[in-house]
C-alpha cells in the first residue's frame, strides 16, 4: 500500500492569498482613495480627523492644500499601481525562480511594511485625545484604521513565512534531495 502522498514545501513567494490581498485588494483601495480625492479634495481633507468644533469649517482648501491633498491622492494610487504591475510580473516571470521571487517581492512588501505602522501611528498620534472617541470618528477614519490593519497583519505574517516560500526554510529541503 502506497503512503499517502505528503504536500511539499510552497513553491512560491506570492501564494495566492498574498497576491489577492496585496495584487488585487491594496491597489484597489489605493485607485479608491485617489479617485475620492480627486472627485472631492475637500471632503477627503475634512474626513482625516475629528474636528475640535465637530465640524470643519464651510470655507474651501486653500490652493496648496489642494495640491497637497491631490498630489497624496496620486501618490496613494502610484504606489497600488506599482503594487499591482510588479506583483504581477513576479508571479508571471519568477515562478520558476522562488527565491528570486521572495527577494522582488519582499523589496516591495518591506518598505510598504514600514509605510503601514507609520500610516496608522501618525494617524493615531493626530486624534489626540479624539482617539478614545470611537463615535465621533468619520467614515474615512474608521476606513483607514480597518484596511490599515487588514493590509498589516498579511503583510506581518508574509514577513514570518506563513504560508509562502521561504529560501531559508524551503529552499534547503530542496537542496538536500
Amino acid at each position: 500500500m502506497a503512503s499517502p502522498s505528503r504536500a511539499g514545501p510552497p513553491t512560491t513567494a506570492l501564494p495566492w492569498f498574498y497576491w489577492l490581498i496585496f495584487g488585487l485588494y491594496e491597489p484597489l483601495l489605493a485607485i479608491c482613495g485617489f479617485l475620492g480625492a480627486m472627485v472631492d479634495p475637500k471632503k477627503a481633507h475634512d474626513a482625516q480627523a475629528p474636528w475640535p468644533s465637530g465640524n470643519a469649517p464651510d470655507a474651501p482648501l486653500s490652493k496648496a492644500t489642494q495640491v497637497t491633498m491631490l498630489q497624496l491622492a496620486h501618490v496613494v494610487g502610484l504606489l497600488g499601481l506599482i503594487s499591482f504591475f510588479v506583483l504581477g510580473a513576479a508571479r508571471k516571470y519568477l515562478f520558476a525562480h522562488p527565491a528570486l521571487q521572495e527577494k522582488i517581492v519582499g523589496a516591495l512588501l518591506t518598505p510598504l511594511l514600514i509605510a503601514d505602522i507609520v500610516h496608522l501611528t501618525i494617524t493615531w498620534w493626530a486624534l489626540g485625545d479624539s482617539r478614545w472617541s470611537f463615535w465621533e470618528w468619520s467614515g474615512l477614519l474608521w476606513v483607514t484604521f480597518l484596511t490599515g490593519f487588514s493590509l498589516l497583519v498579511p503583510r506581518v505574517a508574509w514577513h514570518f513565512g506563513i504560508g509562502r516560500y521561504v529560501d531559508r526554510r524551503d529552499g534547503q529541503a530542496s537542496r538536500k534531495i
